[in-house]
């Protein structure tokens, strides 16, 4: 398997866990009709245990005493005390919240690694996204609090279930990649019907195999023990070693959508305005703590931003090498559905003699691209489906440029400026000249606002030095 399809694989493990994982939700609060929370654990991890040792055949002897207590606290942590908050919190809060709140739990695994480890440090970013994320966990505490009168103890334990998450993503680290993923689970959990045993004893006592002839207890219980516990953990962990703990921890934060949309449909659980906004601040806090602007911002960053394109210093770009030009039309030469203007062709009739190749590249039909493109006396291309690649590599073709030796300019980021950027073309960003445009293009403007924000800060700390 090549790397790019090795990671690949990766995503598509980390995206089925989590869909699975987080309609485990569902399933769990559906079983709590008749079993407590560490009955179901019980039931679970064993189901796990016995799947995972059929699947290995063999119980492997312990490498020493210090890999297996390792082993015992990451079942502890990500297997026993995240299960039994988690399973508890269920009994008091709705299935929606606890998921919601679950998915700070890469915030927690953030802090954690701050102190524990030594390449991953908190920053001013991170902590940013830890108050959004918190203002997100207040509002869905409220949301069950204020509309459905629940205790909010339930919530108190779903935080802890996602401190837990974060230990157990920490310790971790230290076993991926060195122990196969089939054998590491299963060890895990054996340990956690270790643990979870004599509790359940000392409770409400053993689970009783009556609830299971009900069939959608049947299948909740089969779908928890062999899916959600056992195949889950060891996709999970595989899909670490491909594309990393964080990369991984990311899909976390689809949590919140896909279970309030299982709870809805099969608990009849309502999304209320305050829960669907605590879940947009909890998934937007962690947004912006695990990325950076260059790491998630950047693909969107030109490399020069420009208040007009009748500013920028073409003969300096000359001599840096450039040989080639493509242009978007609207709101770049022209204002949106303008036909061509003076000031637009005596700028390219000046290009041309200075030595530059032209071409229009667009996404608008023929009827507008080909009369704009006339008048300009310029090669072009329409429906260019920017951000497409085939649109800028078209263009270069009919110019006969290269990538070293052309450039682009264009005034959207996410259609322009990416899909310069991702063909690898030196990208240049103008500002709009006309606020008048399609409604779509409105609403993306508010979007490159954010980005824009994040880049000028850039911009300016580089100037800092």
């Amino acid at each position: 398997m090549t790397r790019k399809n090795d990671r690949a694989a990766g995503h598509l493990l980390a995206l089925i866990t989590i869909i699975i994982w987080g309609t485990t939700f569902v399933a769990t609060k559906t079983l709590l009709r008749d079993y407590d929370a560490l009955q179901i654990m019980l039931m679970r991890f064993f189901l796990a245990w016995v799947l995972l040792l059929l699947l290995t055949r063999r119980i492997e002897k312990p490498v020493s005493l210090k890999e297996e207590a390792g082993i015992f606290a990451l079942s502890l942590s990500g297997v026993s005390l995240y299960y039994f908050f988690e399973n508890t919190a269920l009994t008091y809060t709705l299935a929606s919240n606890v998921s919601i709140i679950l998915a700070a739990a890469p915030i927690f695994t953030a802090v954690l690694a701050h102190i524990f480890t030594k390449d991953e440090k908190l920053n001013g970013r991170i902590w940013a996204g830890f108050v959004i994320a918190i203002a997100g966990v207040v509002l869905v505490v409220f949301n069950g609090t204020y509309v459905l009168k629940l205790n909010p103890l339930g919530d108190a334990l779903s935080i802890l279930a996602a401190l837990s998450w974060g230990v157990y993503s920490v310790l971790l680290k230290g076993y991926v990649g060195r122990y196969d993923s089939l054998s590491l689970t299963r060890r895990m959990a054996f340990y956690a019907v270790i643990v979870t045993a004599p509790f359940a004893t000392w409770g409400k006592g053993l689970p009783s195999p009556l609830p299971l002839l009900k069939a959608e207890n049947l299948f909740c219980l089969l779908f928890l023990g062999l899916l959600g516990s056992a195949l889950c953990y060891v996709a999970w962990n595989r899909a670490i070693e491909r594309i990393g703990l964080v990369n991984t921890n990311n899909y976390i934060y689809l949590n919140p959508f896909i279970t309030m949309v299982a709870a809805a449909i099969v608990l009849d659980e309502k999304i209320t305005g305050a829960g669907f906004v605590g879940a947009v601040l909890i998934v937007g806090g962690i947004f912006v703590s695990e990325y950076s602007g260059g790491s998630l911002f950047g693909a969107f960053y030109p490399k020069k931003y420009m208040d007009s394109t009748y500013e920028i210093d073409f003969e300096e770009l000359y001599q840096k090498g450039y040989r080639g030009i493509l242009f978007d039309i609207d709101n770049t030469l022209v204002p949106h559905d303008a036909p061509a203007t003076r000031q637009s062709v005596e700028l390219f009739e000046r290009l041309h003699a200075m030595g530059f190749a032209t071409c229009l590249i667009s996404n608008n039909k023929e009827p507008r691209v080909t009369p704009f493109a006339e008048a300009m006396n310029t090669p072009y291309v329409y429906k260019a489906g920017k951000p497409s690649r085939r649109g800028y590599q078209e263009g270069m073709e009919k110019m006969g440029t290269k990538l070293p030796d052309t450039l682009f300019v264009g005034d959207q980021l996410f259609t322009d400026v990416w899909g310069a950027n991702r063909t690898g073309i030196y990208s240049i960003l103008v500002k709009p000249m006309n606020p008048r445009e399609e409604i779509q293009i409105v609403l993306k403007r508010y979007l490159e606002k954010i980005i824009l924000f994040f880049y000028l800060r850039k911009c300016r700390k580089e100037r800092n030095g």
